[in-house]
């Protein structure tokens, strides 16, 4: 084998590994963002297929086909999005919680910017959200998707991937998963108020007299902080052990990615 042979499988398997870190850039938490820079993203995937290449050079070898190379580029970019779009998951069940927790408790008229996706979400799931994202970080899930990235390659080798139907049933689970999160997350709100919105109607029936809306919206609202800060202890704890299983959940991904059967 030349010179040019060498250097040529190896760009080739350096464009391989980026596809599969773009893939992680472009979906997992924070870096998917609108107010990251696409530049930015494109560096840091770059730098660390960079550092990622020599883990796994010598282990595989490309394609010789070309086309069966760029085929391989599509999945390897969706092994990828897998591992980042399960832990944005989280941050997904948040924001579901956020927005029915902000409609039982008054908040539900006011939307904000959130500055992770540049969307327009309820208050209170904009606060819950910069919540998760302090615990995501103090947690070390970043480096915990990395370090998933760089054991990826050991259970899911460079084109050895697969996206069958079991893979697809059990990231099914995944997201029923991360739904009950959200609607337990949003639990103390549901339940709170139900009684607030039952109080305010004993209310009504007892003082007629009584403006409800102007009295009864303001009592919401004030309710709905109280609930929210007595429930922060809660929504620590419940995110923490969602972030910390989260080792577990991408090794499961993966899993089923290297699967090629079913």
């Amino acid at each position: 084998m030349n010179l040019f042979q060498i250097r040529t499988d190896t760009l080739l398997l350096y464009v391989w590994v980026l596809a599969r870190v773009s893939g992680l850039v472009v979906s997992m938490p924070v870096l998917s963002g609108k107010a990251v820079p696409v530049r930015i993203k494109a560096l840091i995937a770059v730098a660390l297929a960079f550092l990622i290449e020599p883990v796994v050079l010598g282990n595989v070898s490309p394609p010789r086909l070309f086309s069966a190379w760029l085929g391989s580029l599509v999945t390897e970019f969706f092994v990828g999005v897998a591992l980042g779009f399960s832990s944005y998951l989280v941050f997904a069940a948040v924001s579901f919680a956020g927005e029915l927790a902000g409609v039982q408790v008054g908040f539900g008229l006011v939307d904000v910017i959130n500055p992770l996706g540049l969307a327009e979400v309820p208050l209170l799931g904009t606060f819950q959200n910069s919540v998760a994202f302090l615990v995501f970080l103090a947690s070390g899930t970043h480096e915990a998707l990395i370090w998933a990235l760089g054991r990826s390659y050991a259970v899911v080798p460079p084109g050895e991937g697969r996206f069958r139907t079991i893979f697809y049933e059990g990231y099914l689970g995944v997201f029923a998963h991360f739904m009950v999160l959200g609607i337990t997350l949003a639990a103390p709100f549901l339940v709170g108020g139900i009684v607030l919105n039952l109080a305010m109607g004993f209310l009504s029936r007892m003082m007629p007299q009584m403006n409800l809306i102007s009295v009864g919206f303001p009592v919401l609202v004030l309710g709905g902080l109280g609930l929210l800060i007595l429930s922060l202890p809660f929504l620590g704890s419940v995110l923490e052990d969602s972030f910390f299983r989260m080792d577990e959940t991408l090794g499961g991904i993966l899993r089923l990615v290297g699967q090629h059967g079913g």
